[in-house]
């Protein structure tokens, strides 16, 4: 390594992270934050789902009818959730929503969870913020604690099995599992309740 390479590697106040966002944003995100610890996580687990749908829209989220949002569920930035209809958000799941964060209808996803639409960009010592969206189609189930990496679909009627660590996109109508996840076999539906 050359030492004017070396030499500015060893510059860390040079390659601090700078954020790029406003103070607007931060603003906002503070003023999620507190309505977040005060009103919407101190809520019953079993109570007051049109009540933290109303709070999450009030910040921007688009959520559908019939949704259920856990109250320990973290959404870092609501305006960046879109939910479908009958869908749900367990007990800690982390809504990592640097990125959108887009999931059908009548899909789970299970306890402790991490849907991460954000990262930095390892390429550069300062580390700059990099987002990418998520996709989750409908009748998907994501088991508890799996991650989703930014930039991944997760397609139709697909079930991530618990603790998996999903990198790339995931077929339809399977069951998927693994660090890293893949394909373990098709899912089959025996009845259709409507």
């Amino acid at each position: 390594m050359s030492d004017s390479l070396n030499d500015s590697m060893n510059n860390f106040r040079s390659l601090r992270y700078r954020s790029d966002f406003t103070h607007a944003a931060k603003l906002r995100r503070f003023t999620w934050e507190v309505v977040w610890l005060l009103a919407f996580r101190p809520t019953p687990r079993w109570a007051l789902h049109g009540w933290r749908r109303f709070l999450l829209r009030s910040f921007g989220a688009q959520v559908g009818e019939g949704c259920r949002i856990a109250p320990s569920c973290r959404v870092w930035a609501p305006w960046h959730l879109v939910m479908g209809e009958f869908s749900a958000l367990g007990d800690g799941v982390d809504c990592y929503s640097m990125g959108r964060i887009t999931l059908g209808s009548k899909v789970t996803v299970s306890q402790r969870s991490f849907l991460c639409a954000g990262s930095h960009d390892i390429r550069s010592l300062s580390r700059p913020l990099i987002t990418g969206p998520i996709v989750i189609e409908d009748h998907v189930w994501i088991a508890a604690e799996c991650f989703v990496h930014p930039d991944v679909v997760i397609r139709e009627g697909a079930v991530i099995g618990a603790r998996s660590v999903v990198l790339k996109e995931m077929p339809s109508w399977s069951v998927c599992a693994g660090n890293p996840c893949r394909k373990i076999k098709d899912r089959v539906v025996k009845e259709r309740h409507v």
